[in-house]
């Protein structure tokens, strides 16, 4: 006979769980990345926005961003957003840093916001401008092992990437649960014990390995197989990969490695409950 106080317990966790999780989301302003999805826009280039515990962090902001903002979360205030982290310079992941930073400062009326670059986005060779900064209430430099709390969100930057400039992902950790973004990367086995998460967004740009220091398939197989979270995301997807199909990896990844790959969608609003649930 089951014990009825027990599966009250497990009801009760599962409950708070959802009770926690249910607002919290994941908005991709943008699936696309490199040099042709930039001028093609056939995937948008805006990066992702976190909205968790009342938190908004909003990751690479490439090309069109806040146009995407607006469309695709039209009741959001983008001076809302708390901090905005820059995983490395390169223009498909940078090029509405300054827009944001413009627009959450109220053009340096208001002392406000927080950002987190790597050290060589800034100065004369780095993509963020020099007046900005001084308008915001925090400004970090990535190097590795980097903790920061924003709210109920716990960041940390677990390992420098491999990857032409200075490059880092990152781990989003919560009380209810953890989310690792790894950004642009050749693969190295430091990658699996750095992000272990419940939810695991990855930069899939190549369909093979390559001289190209960005992830492949068999490399996210690799790590996805590794870290083995509760639902796996892909996203960045360079041309090759369009013409390959995003939902089609996902789902040779699924097979691959028995666990649930979604392709992400430019738009679209994830929440945590329903990624929490694939698990």
């Amino acid at each position: 006979m089951k014990n009825p106080r027990k599966r009250q317990t497990k009801n009760d966790k599962q409950y708070r769980r959802q009770r926690h999780t249910t607002n919290d989301e994941i908005v991709f302003l943008g699936t696309g990345g490199a040099r042709y999805m930039i001028a093609t826009q056939l995937r948008a280039t805006g990066g992702i926005l976190f909205r968790l515990k009342k938190s908004n962090i909003l990751v690479d902001p490439g090309p069109e961003s806040l146009y995407r903002l607006l469309n695709y979360v039209p009741k959001f205030n983008p001076e809302k957003i708390d901090a905005v982290v820059l995983s490395h310079k390169h223009i498909d992941h940078s090029a509405d840093i300054n827009v944001y930073l413009d627009v959450i400062t109220k053009g340096g009326f208001k002392k406000n916001g927080m950002l987190i670059a790597p050290a060589d986005a800034f100065g004369e060779h780095g993509v963020i401008f020099t007046y900005l900064v001084s308008f915001l209430r925090e400004v970090h430099i990535i190097k590795p092992q980097l903790e920061i709390s924003i709210g109920d969100v716990h960041l940390t930057f677990p390992v420098k990437h491999e990857h032409p400039v200075e490059t880092y992902g990152m781990r989003l950790v919560t009380r209810d649960y953890s989310i690792s973004y790894v950004a642009d990367s050749k693969f190295f086995p430091g990658i699996i014990d750095a992000y272990r998460a419940d939810i695991l967004i990855l930069n899939l740009l190549r369909i093979e390995p390559s001289e190209i220091e960005h992830l492949s398939i068999p490399d996210c197989e690799k790590i996805i197989t590794g870290i083995k979270p509760k639902v796996a995301v892909i996203t960045h997807f360079g041309m090759t990969m369009l013409r390959q199909g995003p939902w089609k990896v996902a789902n040779q990844l699924k097979d691959a490695t028995g666990v649930v790959v979604l392709a992400a969608e430019d738009g679209k609003h994830y929440t945590i409950e329903k990624l929490l649930s694939y698990g």
